[in-house]
């Protein structure tokens, strides 16, 4: 094996021994009983991470095993190293799910045996959002049933004002009915009194024929008397 090599394989089994001592910090840091959520969600993005970078100098530390192990020595630190990646995978995924389970459980208790205070402020929460709701109901109907109320008298008045426009018509029909009936009767005045001034004409007319007659009698009887 060439020195160069030796000191690539040396460097990957001290990155490899890192990246255990780190998985397994991890795990001691998940398995706390003060834990919460949050710590949770970090600490397995961490722990992916590094499960990532261990796996990763694992696989290299296969390769080069292949390519230079003469005596079967690399082998066997490949298989021991693929055991230990194995067991820390096993035992990250028991721990958190056992960490779950004890934040849910906590998360539980606290909801459940809160102090009286809090219990009493969550009351009267729940009853504000409970009378703004019932209020913002009574409200909605309120305003439906002025809307309701609006629209009956715009269609009151939307009949008022056909009946007015249909009164107004019939008093222009009216209007124009009188006009013709005031002409008409214009008119029969202008003939009445021109007839009546007709009809004294003749009656003129007739006394001065019946004075032309009398006085024609009487210069006849003078002529024949005399």
């Amino acid at each position: 094996m060439k020195n160069s090599e030796g000191s690539e394989i040396e460097s990957l089994k001290n990155d490899i021994l890192k990246g255990n001592l780190t998985i397994q910090n991890i795990l001691h840091k998940i398995q706390k009983t003060d834990i919460t959520e949050a710590d949770i969600v970090l600490l397995n993005s961490e722990y992916r991470s590094e499960f990532r970078k261990l796996k990763n100098c694992i696989d290299e530390f296969e390769k080069i095993s292949k390519d230079e192990d003469e005596d079967g020595e690399l082998s066997e630190d490949v298989n021991l190293f693929r055991n230990q990646l194995k067991s820390l995978q096993s035992a990250f995924r028991k721990a958190n799910v056992q960490c779950q389970l004890t934040v849910s459980l906590k998360n539980k208790a606290e909801l459940f045996y809160s102090n009286p205070e809090d219990m009493e402020v969550r009351s009267r929460q729940t009853k504000s959002k409970e009378e703004l709701i019932k209020m913002s109901t009574n409200v909605t109907a309120n305003l439906r049933s002025i809307s309701q109320s609006m629209a009956s008298v715009l269609e009151q008045n939307r009949g008022t004002l056909e009946v007015l426009a249909q009164s107004s018509h019939a008093v222009s029909d009216n209007q124009d009915e009188f006009k013709v009936m005031g002409s008409a009767l214009t008119t029969t005045k202008k003939l009445v009194s021109r007839f009546g001034r007709r009809e004294t004409t003749d009656l003129i007319l007739i006394i001065l024929a019946l004075a032309a007659f009398f006085a024609a009698c009487v210069y006849v009887i003078q002529k024949r008397m005399f």
